[in-house]
């Protein structure tokens, strides 16, 4: 199995080009790399999300890393709490490819996109974990946590952008039906007394 990421990490057709073993060597190879104490996981609204989120889980834990879980998100939150917390961050999409793919994207801590190096240091990790390069053993193992507060620190950085200029008498119409904004968009609502009746998450068939 090789493994090279394109200019937005890897995408493809679930469990042909995406597997919950390429999942588990990324999530290993990001842990080995930046050899942070914790690795942020976040994940659209598709239904191979899960199965990956846990695959990267698992990569991540199983090199003595901590694994946060952040649910269902847009990419730039995953940025957002990468920044914030200076960790790097694996986002499970594959954006505006079809329902059946998925993806995995990889954040250098700070919430930057991976330079030449790192990404060629991660591919060189995923190598090393693909041709058997042991993981933690004993009690070293990593813990899987979530972490409400994501989504939070991602609405307040929306929010800031508007840098309090008024909105009042407009009307905004959010289409987030089946996107990962879907969870998140009643919370960036909070700030306008206007109603909202956001759309909850569901997976489309082709």
């Amino acid at each position: 199995m090789t493994i090279r990421f394109g200019t937005d990490g890897v995408r493809g057709l679930v469990n042909s080009q995406i597997t919950a073993e390429v999942a588990l060597a990324i999530g290993r190879a990001t842990a080995r790399v930046f050899a942070a104490e914790r690795v942020l996981i976040g994940r659209d609204t598709r239904l191979s999300g899960t199965m990956l989120e846990s695959a990267v889980a698992a990569g991540v834990t199983s090199e003595g890393v901590d694994a946060v879980l952040l649910g269902v998100v847009p990419t730039p939150a995953v940025a957002v709490v990468s920044a914030r917390d200076s960790v790097p961050g694996v986002v499970i999409s594959a954006s505006h490819n079809p329902f059946h793919d998925n993806g995995l994207k990889v954040f250098a801590p700070g919430g930057r996109k991976l330079s030449d190096d790192e990404q060629s240091a991660v591919e060189a990790a995923i190598a090393e974990v693909v041709a058997g390069a042991p993981p933690i053993s004993g009690g070293k193992v990593g813990v899987v946590q979530g972490d409400p507060s994501g989504l939070d620190a991602y609405a307040d950085a929306v929010l800031d952008t508007l840098e309090g200029r008024d909105l009042s008498g407009l009307q905004v119409v959010l289409d987030c039906a089946n996107g990962a904004n879907s969870v998140v968009a009643a919370r960036q609502r909070r700030a306008s007394s206007a109603s909202c009746t956001p759309f909850q998450p569901i997976a489309v068939a082709p």
